[in-house]
């Protein structure tokens, strides 16, 4: 039964948890764990007997629809505690983060060794330790014995494969900063236009919750497509480029 017609057929005293489980759709014992939880309202107690109305049915169908999106429910807690609490937007969204990381999309992080971190690139030595400190590469987690946290391990994948073709590792890392301020620049404008084309739609309704489960769902079908688009200019510019520069270092002959 849609939400609507539940909250039509309620009844003015309200419905028993049995009866509240069946027009849902659910268990009185998910529905307790639920309240257990927090992640329901208590019932009012008329004569002894719980007594569930709109906002129940309501907030049971939230509940629902943030599961099938494959919240968990202490994910889901924390959306509702940042809505009640009005925290910031960045507060509310950053959840999904939680299904990013357990369909792998998200890297763990790493801790290696300074000897680690030399094996891997010969040429390393105090300044270029400190470089990748600055650009935040690596992050200190103690210097007796050295070891250093590793946000992404990925950017190691590709340094170690531009200094296996030649590349010293100072120009990797001087490249690194200019992509750096490239993906800074376009993740900045991709935001706003975010921002401006859903977020402030949403805050000028108020807020409303019901409408959260979609916008979650629709942040985390946009978050894939900027990655694909830069992908694929990249790629072509990057074949009109080497081509550019290898007509200028290598001239035909003819």
């Amino acid at each position: 039964m849609a939400t609507a017609e539940v909250l039509d057929e309620l009844p003015p005293e309200g419905l028993t948890i049995d009866a509240l489980a069946q027009a849902v759709g659910t268990t009185t014992r998910n529905i307790r764990a639920l309240q257990t939880r927090g992640l329901l309202p208590p019932p009012t107690v008329v004569a002894r007997v719980g007594r569930y109305g709109p906002a129940h049915v309501e907030r049971l169908r939230l509940v629902a629809r943030l599961q099938e999106r494959g919240y968990s429910l202490a994910a889901i807690a924390d959306v509702l505690q940042a809505w009640h609490e009005r925290r910031s937007v960045s507060d509310l969204l950053g959840f999904e983060r939680e299904l990013d990381r357990a369909e792998g999309a998200l890297e763990d992080e790493v801790v290696l060794g300074l000897d680690e971190l030399a094996r891997q690139f010969p040429e390393l030595d105090d300044a270029l330790v400190h470089r990748a400190i600055e650009l935040e590469l690596v992050f200190v987690e103690s210097w007796v014995p050295p070891r250093f946290r590793v946000p992404i391990p990925r950017l190691l994948e590709v340094g170690r494969a531009l200094v296996d073709v030649g590349i010293p590792l100072h120009a990797a890392l001087d490249q690194l900063v200019v992509l750096r301020e490239g993906t800074d620049a376009m993740a900045k404008a991709l935001v706003a236009m975010f921002a401006e084309q859903m977020i402030a739609p949403w805050a000028a309704a108020g807020h409303p919750l019901e409408a959260v489960p979609e916008l979650l769902d629709r942040v985390r079908r946009t978050k894939p497509l900027p990655l694909l688009a830069v992908t694929a200019l990249m790629r072509k510019a990057l074949e009109r480029e080497v081509s550019a520069a290898l007509s200028t270092i290598v001239p035909r002959h003819g």
